[in-house]
C-alpha cells in the first residue's frame, strides 16, 4: 500500500513539474504562437554550429518551436553534424538523403539535373513535413539559408512578427544579394523572361533597386533574401518549383500587363527585344520539346494549357534545359497569390547576414 501511494506521489510530481515548465515557458516566450524552422542545405559543415545555436535561439522566443532541416550529398560533417543534434533534441526533425545526380535527374521535370530543381525538391521535402495535421496549430514557418557564419537577426525576426507594418502573408529579410527571387511592380522581369541576359543586367538591376535600410516595408511580388517568415495557412497547397509553373504563367500575365502601363520598369526593353528577334516554339507536350537539336540554342518557349497556347513567352531554356526554368521561390509565391495569400513584403530593416 505504501508503495502504491509512494507511486501515485511521483507521477502527480512528474505531472505538476511539467504543467510547472509549460506554464515558465509560455510566460518566457516573447511571441505566443508556434513556429516551424526550416532549411535545406550541402556541405555547410562551418556553419551548422550557427545553425544549432541561432536556431534554438529563435524558437525559444516563441511559445513551442520545431526544427526541420533537409540535407543530401554533402562530402563534409555536414550530415554527421545534423544527425548528432537531431539525436540529442526532441524539437529537431533531420531527412538527409544520399541521391547521385543521375538518379535525381529522372524525378525532375526536365529530366536532366539542374539546380533550381534539385532546390525546389529539397524545399518541397521540408514543406511535406510543415504541411502536416499536426503542425495545424503553428502560426509561422521561417525559413533560413543555412549557410550563415554570424548569428541570425533574431531581435528583428522578433520585432516583425510582434509588430508588422502591415497585414502579411510573408516577410523577407533584406538581402539585396539575392536579386534571383526578387520580382514586383519595378522588377518584374525576371531570368524566366530573359534567359541569360539577365545576368549581364544584374548590375543595372542593382544600381536602380532603391531599399532603404530604415524606410518602410517594401511590396513585392517575390523575394527571399536569405530568409522568411510565412504564415503557415498562407501555405497551404503550394509548392516550390525549378521550372515555370501554370501559375507562374498566370500571375507574369497580369505582371506583364501591369509593366507595359508603367514607365519605370526595369528590362522590359530587354524583353520586348528577344519577342522580336529570337524564335519562339510552342511546347507539344508536358516536358518534352520535339526535335529540340533541329532548334536554335537560345529560343522562347510557349507553354501549353487549358485553352491551348500560353500568352507568355519564357526565354530561360536552353539545348540542356528544354523547359523554361526559374528561382524555386517564384512559382511558390505566384501561387500563394493565387490563392488569396499575396501580400509579400520586404522588411529592409531585418538584415540576414548572408555570407
Amino acid at each position: 500500500m505504501k508503495l502504491y501511494k509512494v507511486e501515485i506521489m511521483l507521477k502527480f510530481i512528474i505531472v505538476f513539474s511539467l504543467f510547472a515548465l509549460q506554464s515558465l515557458r509560455a510566460d518566457a516566450a516573447l511571441i505566443q504562437d508556434k513556429v516551424l524552422i526550416c532549411g535545406v542545405c550541402k556541405n555547410v559543415k562551418n556553419a551548422v554550429p550557427n545553425t544549432i545555436q541561432s536556431a534554438k535561439h529563435l524558437g525559444e522566443q516563441f511559445l513551442d518551436y520545431e526544427i526541420v532541416i533537409y540535407e543530401n550529398n554533402s562530402t563534409d560533417k555536414t550530415k554527421e553534424l545534423f544527425q548528432g543534434w537531431a539525436n540529442k533534441d526532441s524539437h529537431v526533425h533531420f531527412i538527409s538523403e544520399d541521391l547521385s545526380e543521375k538518379k535525381m535527374a529522372p524525378l525532375f521535370n526536365m529530366k536532366v539535373y539542374n539546380r533550381t530543381e534539385a532546390i525546389a525538391r529539397a524545399r518541397n521535402k521540408v514543406l511535406d513535413v510543415v504541411m502536416q495535421d499536426k503542425y495545424e496549430d503553428f502560426k509561422y514557418v521561417v525559413w533560413a539559408d543555412l549557410d550563415f557564419l554570424e548569428p541570425w537577426s533574431v531581435d528583428q525576426i522578433v520585432e516583425t512578427v510582434l509588430h508588422p507594418e502591415q497585414e502579411c502573408d510573408a516577410v523577407f529579410a533584406n538581402g539585396i544579394y539575392d536579386l534571383f527571387a526578387l520580382r514586383d511592380p519595378q522588377f518584374a522581369i525576371g531570368f524566366e523572361l530573359i534567359g541569360r541576359k539577365y545576368f549581364q543586367k544584374i548590375n543595372e538591376i542593382r544600381s536602380r533597386l532603391t531599399l532603404d535600410p530604415k524606410g518602410a516595408w517594401r511590396k513585392v511580388y517575390s523575394a527571399f533574401g536569405g530568409m522568411a517568415i510565412y504564415k503557415r495557412k498562407a501555405l497551404q497547397g503550394c509548392r516550390y518549383s525549378g521550372v515555370v509553373t501554370k501559375d507562374l504563367e498566370k500571375v507574369v500575365t497580369r505582371w506583364l500587363e501591369e509593366a507595359r502601363a508603367s514607365t519605370e520598369v526595369c528590362l522590359l526593353e530587354d524583353y520586348d527585344h528577344l519577342l522580336s528577334s529570337t524564335r519562339i516554339v510552342n511546347l507539344y507536350l508536358i516536358n518534352r520539346v520535339y526535335n529540340r537539336n533541329s532548334l536554335p540554342a537560345k529560343i522562347g518557349m510557349k507553354l501549353n494549357n487549358a485553352h491551348g497556347t500560353g500568352k507568355v513567352a519564357w526565354f530561360s531554356c536552353t539545348r540542356k534545359h528544354t523547359l523554361p526554368w526559374t528561382c524555386e521561390h517564384i512559382p511558390l509565391h505566384a501561387s500563394m497569390a493565387l490563392r488569396g495569400h499575396g501580400k509579400f513584403f520586404i522588411n529592409p530593416r531585418w538584415k540576414s547576414n548572408h555570407p
